[in-house]
């Protein structure tokens, strides 16, 4: 998979603004969401981030897979489809930014012949999310770490949007919540080290 990647992280993550808008003005969240699902190509970075990261604070939030997301790992294991692509669908409908779901409703949807409009649907929000999360941070740094809202969302970065092929450890920092990753550097990551926040995953697990 080869995504062009944007050039600096510029934007501010601001977690606490999300928070407050999805509990505090739900219908405005509700109208983003909406943009989002229509794939609107005038949708904003901010309003991806607003869908993305206002999922954790929203009642159909889950901090483990449940037992739809493990029906979809079991499709996928033993090479079923069309299974895959109905579950895939299943779950999107309550967590329409699940990257597992959008992935493999990609895959399935294209290899069961959906039509391309639905195919590029499913790919437009995985990328667009991708892109999104690599804005707000180069996973450098803890300072400049990328954010998660689930730890299976760490493997779409490192291989869907890095093409990293070698992990060598996974090491979590307690104190800034980074999952600290150390790589064989590619092209598209020229470090040793890549940090992923998990931070708001965690907060929810220790409740």
């Amino acid at each position: 998979l080869s995504v062009l990647l944007s050039v600096h992280a510029q934007s501010k993550l601001d977690l606490k603004l999300i928070k407050e808008t999805v509990e505090n003005e739900s219908g405005y969240y509700n109208d983003i969401l909406n943009i989002y699902l229509t794939d609107d190509p005038l949708i904003r970075l901010d309003d991806i981030a607003l869908v993305y990261y206002g999922q954790v604070f929203t009642s159909n939030y889950k901090s483990s897979s449940d037992n739809n997301e493990t029906e979809l790992k079991n499709h996928i294991a033993t090479g079923d489809n069309r299974k895959a692509y109905e579950t895939a669908k299943k779950i999107l409908e309550y967590n329409p930014v699940n990257l597992n779901a959008l992935f493999y409703a990609w895959r399935s949807s294209d290899a069961i012949g959906c039509p391309q409009s639905e195919v590029s649907a499913y790919v437009n929000k995985y990328l667009s999310i991708l892109n999104m999360i690599t804005t707000y941070g180069d996973g450098k740094s803890s300072r400049t770490p990328f954010y998660v809202i689930c730890p299976d969302d760490q493997d779409h970065l490192l291989y869907g949007m890095f093409d990293i092929e070698t992990i060598k450890n996974r090491t979590l920092d307690t104190e800034t919540l980074c999952n600290i990753i150390t790589v064989a550097p590619t092209q598209k990551f020229q470090s040793s080290r890549m940090y992923i926040n998990v931070g708001l995953y965690l907060s929810h697990t220790s409740k």
